[in-house]
């Protein structure tokens, strides 16, 4: 469904860069503006996946805090795959975002600043909760108060980050066919 909706995305941008080709009006900046709209929006759809990967893996953690049936190892497991998809995932997609930032609408720039915040919390809670079981030894979750908030925290900030990227992307993509449908759309 997401390759669906960045393919059709992709496909409105090249439509709309041809229109602009064409256009004897169409100036460098609004070519460069739609390029750097058309990154920003795979950019975003790159972050709502990598979020909703990571939100799963959290929700397996947060069933696994509440019993005792989930072993360790597979607390460990979980917490190093939102790790990794933090890192490799997120953070990249981030940088580039927060270089772009200044150059995007500005409704744009407050979603980029809501998803760099919550991946923030995602990478900061990650890290504390691996620490925290770490330190934790043999004590099993549910017993384990610190780690289990520390687990609903990592939920809420994947599901925050997957949402609002979900809007932003959304958002994004509505406004692209407006325009491409020739009619005003607002740059703010």
């Amino acid at each position: 469904m997401k390759k669906n909706k960045a393919q059709r995305v992709s496909g409105l941008l090249a439509i709309g860069l041809a229109v602009l080709a064409l256009t004897p009006a169409a100036s460098a900046e609004t070519a460069k503006q739609i390029v750097l709209e058309k990154e920003a929006i795979e950019l975003i759809n790159q972050l709502e996946e990598v979020a909703r990967e990571a939100h799963y893996n959290a929700e397996r953690l947060e069933q696994g805090a509440s019993n005792s049936h989930m072993s360790k190892w597979s607390h460990y497991h979980h917490l190093a795959n939102i790790r990794a998809l933090v890192n490799e995932g997120l953070r990249p997609a981030l940088t580039r975002l927060e270089q772009i930032q200044g150059e995007l609408p500005e409704w744009k720039q407050g979603g980029i600043a809501t998803m760099m915040e919550a991946a923030r919390n995602l990478a900061a809670d990650t890290n504390s909760a691996i620490l925290n079981k770490n330190a934790a030894g043999a004590k099993p979750a549910p017993l384990n108060p610190v780690y289990r908030q520390l687990v609903a925290n990592i939920v809420d900030h994947s599901e925050k980050l997957m949402k609002t990227a979900d809007a932003a992307s959304d958002f994004a993509t509505a406004k692209l066919k407006a325009a491409e449908a020739g009619l005003k759309v607002p740059a703010n």
